[in-house]
């Protein structure tokens, strides 16, 4: 493996723990980690061609059931209280608000912009790409649902190697990315917000 893949799979790492794990805040943390995408990019963002749709839009499904998923099964198994563990990362009021928006529908697009290529690379970029979650996830979490995670975590950038294979477009993986991130994302600020 080169070195500069190397040094763009650990990018969301050295955002993360630097920035959510030691210094607890998530706006930095997906700021530094936004930051070194687009260094590594360097204007050299995939052209968003229209993707070939026959028959594949049903794989958008299991990605629009993230949101429902976290909602229903997050308070049944979270560790701790979700909207103290969300303000512990200074995710709050209007902070929590725009990161809804900006998880939601800035961070899938970047995200696969990064990834996709990595994805071609190495197959260890699945296991990468899961595992930076287990990072920020670890402190709300019990292991067997971090495992969980890390299990579905691993399995949708192959899903969305597939969809663009399949479609010789990335519009596809970032819809799915977008449609997963923003559920999540919203479900987390409505049981936060709902307490």
């Amino acid at each position: 493996m080169k070195a500069d893949t190397l040094l763009k799979m650990l990018a969301p790492y050295v955002a993360v723990i630097v920035f959510w794990c030691v210094l607890g805040n998530a706006w930095l943390a997906i700021l530094a980690y936004h930051g070194q995408i687009l260094w590594w990019a360097r204007g050299s963002f995939p052209a968003l061609r229209r993707p070939k749709w026959d028959r594949l839009a049903w794989m958008l499904l299991p990605a629009a059931m993230a949101g429902p998923a976290v909602y229903y099964i997050l308070p049944l198994v979270a560790r701790v209280d979700l909207a103290t563990w969300l303000g512990d990362h200074r995710l709050a009021g209007a902070s929590l608000a725009a990161m809804v928006v900006y998880f939601g529908l800035v961070h899938p697009l970047l995200e696969q912009v990064h990834w996709a290529p990595l994805r071609e690379k190495t197959p260890f970029a699945h296991v990468a790409f899961a595992g930076y979650h287990l990072l920020v996830l670890y402190t709300l979490l019990p292991v067997p649902w971090l495992a969980a995670c890390f299990v579905v975590l691993a399995g949708a950038p192959f899903a969305w190697q597939q969809l663009e294979r399949r479609t010789g477009s990335l519009v596809l993986p970032v819809i799915s990315h977008m449609l997963a991130d923003f559920g999540i994302v919203m479900a987390a600020w409505l049981l936060a917000v709902g307490k």
